[in-house]
């Protein structure tokens, strides 16, 4: 029998991207921290698929932006359930089979970040019941950095530096 060690686990990223006409921040806060615990929000300023999500969500100047970071540590499993759970949300929150409020989950860990898709691509792990692990940044000395695919949403320096953070905050929940 051979023995390995088991990684070490990380926190939960939660990006709901929602209709703010239809839609209040503290519905998607709620529900979260009800499943997932204490959470911290951040709001980016800059959403460049916006226009991309109104093609099926509605006027672009109706989309707000939240994420949402587990403040407790969760298994890297939790990826793939937590992303079935998403797109449960999702399909709740629809209005005539179009969504509007788009989910997006991430699992952060030490050594890297990564979201989770519905989408298959050379780059990407099944994990199973058709989801994908999307190696979106990779830490290098320290510091999260994006990849030649990193999603356009996720290459800006305001979210690089929220990621930063977050990882520090792991790094120091994780010595104590």
């Amino acid at each position: 029998m051979i023995l390995t060690n088991a990684p070490g686990q990380g926190l939960l990223f939660f990006s709901f991207l929602y209709r703010h006409d239809v839609f209040e921040k503290d519905l998607f806060l709620k529900r979260t921290q009800d499943f997932f615990g204490k959470l911290i929000t951040f709001s980016p300023s800059h959403n460049p698929l916006v226009n991309y999500y109104a093609k099926e969500m509605g006027d672009a100047s109706l989309l707000d932006r939240y994420f949402f970071l587990t403040t407790t540590t969760f298994p890297r499993e939790f990826l793939l359930t937590t992303k079935l759970l998403a797109l449960d949300w999702e399909r709740e929150w629809s209005h005539n089979q179009a969504r509007q409020v788009n989910v997006d989950i991430g699992f952060l860990s030490l050594e890297n970040f990564i979201l989770a898709t519905t989408k298959n691509y050379s780059h990407r792990v099944f994990l199973g019941q058709n989801i994908f692990a999307d190696l979106t940044y990779q830490a290098v000395d320290g510091r999260f950095q994006s990849l030649p695919w990193t999603y356009p949403d996720y290459i800006d320096q305001e979210k690089i530096d929220f990621f930063n953070w977050s990882r520090s905050f792991l790094l120091m929940q994780s010595k104590s």
